[in-house]
């Protein structure tokens, strides 16, 4: 017979091949096709069912030892190649295979075919007609029916599908789908269907076939990685046994894999690319640089109009071509088959290879596709663009606080490639910065700028960037070092015109936090109105912030929330509700609520802070400024003992890292507390290792010489300093009026000169944390004052507020002491605070709000104060 050929089959080993192609053992696949084939033919109500597969994938086995447990079912298996691809050639051999199978039920059908030159006319009803009348099950298997590519025989042959009688069933096999009629098949229910994909081993599988194979050296680990490669293609995982065979370093062979590998790309080259029509071959390989494709990137890529109709008909054709996507409109290559394409690409049409790549990188990029972008620029041999482009998208998450987003970025770029210059050096330090990895990003730092000082003429930029990032490290990190110096000549930089960067463009915020780190509120304040902030973020979210806790450090609480809620609003309509500068923001809000006296509301706004800062674990700074918030509002509450413990907790964020700015701050703050407790000498200790930075040491100086009686002391140290702030010289205040009251003198000018400063501003914390007798004279010359300020100041230090009416009579009786009490509720102090100025204990205060609730039946302090105003108390 010239065309099909009919095989005799043994029920017990219908095709016995003891080994593959490649000297390996084929059971295991055998076994596993066989299980996959039983399962889609255990529905009892199947008429077609069509088996699709490369070579290698156990699928004609699989068939053929179904094909041999149907005995006594009659049954033919026929064969086709190329010369069956003519109508009279394919329904002689379909009518001689059907002679076979039921003996003379279909031999006057067969005689009517015996001309190869034409076909009778009315074959295809008498062929029915026939079939028709064999009332026992028939099964009939048409091996390779992708050899058929006539219209008129797969149209003829959907047609006789369909009108199968009862209990026939056909089942074909072929590499692509056939061009019949199958999606209409499947929607009526026909079709069972076993698809080159459906026979990819799974992990547990693919060990197996290792196993069998003979390869036991190969780790789990190892396992896994192949079967990611291959997708469970199996013969690409005997290609990777087979290329193990000679190999001693079994993890360099697996590592070495891929669709480069010589027998991988020579099997996917002979059986996709050389087997394929030119143009399908042509679009293949100008598609395949990019990882995800689409009609659009293909069209673009191939010059063709129509890729989205042959995206899906390679999809329905080959294993190799994956529909993804919920709505599958848009497809990849298998990963062995893409890096087969892309080596023959490069090796073949070298001039064409970088110019796709190009123009795939501009519309992934265009789409917010970076890592396509990157890998085809990489290709390209555009590293800079690459560089630039991961730089970018990495410091644009950081706006978000999207750690592990920028560590993805990180990763995309090769870090053989960072170490061709430095200034990518030191893009790749703010990298990885930004994603959280600060040791590393300070080695690659000081790899940078060893690099620059190594070379005889460093360009300016990277100078200017070097200078930059360190200005960065120190004010979000807690570097050490002489970053102030560095951030000033990074501005001067960019005033002058040198690119830096992202990270220059932002240097003048910055260095305003620098100046703020270490207490120079004035310098932050110049540097700040002395140009432009940078890009959009820094002008309308981080200047704003910065100008808060300025305001706030000068003295200026209205000014500096003013400024945060501009910055907080800002920061809502950009979508950065995690970025540094929302966290600069509520620092300085939290400053103004302390400055107030409003404790319920700054534990809020703690609260807020907290789970800002758990996006930002890097920005140590910040962590420890909150600390030093929460141990001043700690020492409000008479808690000491938290105090430290906040204090210590915060010092263990930077334990590791040389004295620097941030721990001076800590160390200051600690004496401060330790004086308030009367642990003198340990504040001395403490005061004694601090560098001399300005007013706020020389307070913290006349703060122990108070401690220590040394009057005279305080007033000579005082006298020479030079508050430039309105906080410092009321503090200065202050301390000048605790002198004169421990030495018996008349504080009350200072104390007048300190209201007048605070009451504008409402800063009342600042004379409860001076103590009962600073209170008591700074409630009077307030109320004397006579002003709204001043009486409101008055109200907030424990004077019962202003009546607005003729009282009623209450009808309320409180004792004297509870109507005492009663006075100092309207203001925010603490039961401690009201105990010191009622001459109580705390518990006797506990115990007169108890009944006084009970009295006015209330349960909260704001409803006694409500209450008691309805009645006439207050």
């Amino acid at each position: 017979m010239g065309g099909g050929r009919a095989r005799a089959v043994s029920s017990a080993d219908p095709f016995p091949v003891p080994r593959s192609k490649f000297g390996c053992p084929a059971v295991p696949v055998r076994a596993i096709a066989r299980r996959r084939l039983a399962e889609v033919l255990a529905r009892p109500d199947w008429r077609v069912a069509l088996v699709t597969g490369g070579p290698a994938t156990g699928k004609t086995v699989a068939v053929a030892q179904w094909f041999g447990t149907l005995d006594p079912i009659a049954r033919e298996w026929v064969t086709l190649d190329a010369d069956d691809d003519r109508p009279e050639r394919f329904w002689l051999t379909l009518a001689l295979g059907l002679g076979r199978a039921v003996p003379g039920a279909f031999a006057q059908l067969a005689e009517t075919a015996t001309d190869v030159h034409r076909l009778p006319s009315g074959f295809l009803n008498r062929l029915l007609t026939a079939w028709s009348a064999v009332t026992d099950p028939l099964v009939i298997v048409l091996e390779d029916v992708h050899h058929l590519q006539s219209p008129e025989i797969t149209e003829d042959l959907g047609f006789v599908v369909e009108h199968l009688p009862g209990p026939s069933r056909m089942l074909l096999t072929s590499r692509i789908d056939p061009q019949l009629p199958v999606s209409r098949w499947r929607g009526r229910g026909w079709l069972a269907e076993l698809r080159q994909r459906d026979l990819a081993l799974t992990l547990p599988e693919t060990a197996e076939l290792f196993n069998a194979l003979g390869e036991h050296r190969l780790t789990t680990g190892e396992v896994e990685r192949l079967w990611s490669r291959t997708e469970g293609w199996v013969a690409g995982l005997r290609l990777a046994a087979a290329g193990l065979n000679d190999r001693a370093d079994v993890p360099a062979a697996v590592a070495e894999f891929s669709g480069r590998t010589p027998m991988v790309a020579d099997l996917l080259a002979d059986e996709l690319l050389h087997r394929a029509p030119a143009e399908l071959s042509e679009f293949l390989l100008r598609t395949s640089v990019a990882d995800v494709l689409d009609a659009e990137l293909c069209d673009t890529l191939s010059g063709r109009s129509d890729s989205a109709q042959l995206l899906r008909r390679m999809e329905a054709d080959l294993q190799f071509v994956v529909a993804t996507g919920p709505s599958r409109d848009t497809y990849r290559y298998h990963p062995l088959l893409a890096e087969m394409l892309r080596a023959e690409l490069q090796t073949h049409r070298p001039e064409e290879a970088p110019a796709l790549n190009r123009l795939a990188a501009v519309i992934l990029q265009t789409r917010g596709d970076v890592a396509g972008a990157v890998r085809c620029l990489l290709a390209a041999g555009d590293t800079d663009r690459a560089f630039s482009i991961v730089f970018e998208a990495a410091h644009r998450r950081a706006d978000v606080s999207d750690i592990p987003g920028i560590a993805a970025f990180v990763n995309l770029f090769p870090r053989e490639l960072v170490t061709e210059s430095a200034s990518r050096m030191l893009t790749y330090a703010l990298m990885l910065g930004l994603a959280g990895q600060l040791a590393e990003a300070h080695a690659w730092l000081h790899r940078a700028q060893i690099r620059i000082s190594d070379e005889p003429r460093a360009r300016a930029e990277d100078l200017a960037t070097l200078d930059a990032l360190r200005l960065l490290t120190f004010t979000v990190t807690a570097g050490a070092g002489d970053e102030i110096d560095a951030g000033r000549r990074a501005v001067e930089a960019v005033e002058a015109g040198l690119d830096s960067g992202v990270v220059g463009a932002r240097a003048r915020v910055n260095l305003v936090r620098g100046y703020l780190l270490t207490d120079q509120p004035g310098e932050a304040d110049s540097v700040l109105r002395a140009g432009r902030p940078g890009d959009e973020i820094a002008a309308l979210v981080l200047a704003p912030a910065l100008a808060a806790r300025i305001a706030l450090r000068h003295g200026r609480p209205s000014e500096a929330e003013r400024q945060a809620t501009a910055s907080l609003h800002a920061a809502g309509a950009f979508g950065l509700d995690t970025h540094l500068g929302v966290v600069d923001a509520h620092l300085a809000l939290a400053g103004v609520r302390i400055d107030r006296n409003e404790l319920t509301a700054v534990i809020s706004a703690f609260r807020r802070l907290e789970e800002i800062l758990q996006a930002n674990p890097f920005a140590r700074v910040y962590h420890v400024l909150l600390g030093l918030e929460k141990a001043r509002v700690a020492a409000a509450l008479d808690d000491f003992d938290d105090v430290f413990a906040i204090l210590r907790e915060a010092g263990k964020l930077i334990d590791h890292l040389p004295r620097s700015a941030l721990w001076c701050l800590l160390d200051a703050a600690a004496a401060r507390w330790h004086l308030e407790a009367g642990e003198t000498g340990q504040a001395e200790e403490l005061i004694a290792a601090l560098p001399d930075f300005g007013p706020a040491c020389t307070l913290l100086r006349a703060r122990l010489d108070l401690a220590r009686g040394r009057f005279d002391a305080v007033r000579a140290r005082l006298r020479r300093a030079s508050p430039g702030t309105i906080r410092d010289r009321l503090a200065g205040e202050l301390l000048l009026a605790r002198a004169a009251i421990e030495s018996g003198e008349d504080a009350g000018e200072h104390v007048t000169v300190a209201v007048g400063l605070a009451a504008p501003e409402q800063l009342v914390r600042v004379f409860l944390e001076e103590g009962p007798a600073v209170t008591r004279l700074a409630r009077a010359a307030a109320e004397s004052l006579g002003t709204e300020s001043g009486i409101s100041l008055s109200v907030a230090l424990g004077s019962p507020p202003p009546r607005r009416a003729t009282p009623r009579q209450p009808t309320v009786m409180l004792t004297e002491r509870e109507l005492l009490m009663l006075r100092f509720l309207p203001s925010h102090l603490t039961n401690a605070e009201i105990a010191r100025e009622c001459l109580m204990s705390v518990n006797t205060v506990k115990a007169h709000l108890k009944n006084m609730y009970a009295k006015l039946g209330v349960s909260t302090r704001a409803e006694t104060v409500e209450r008691a105003r309805l009645l006439g108390l207050l």
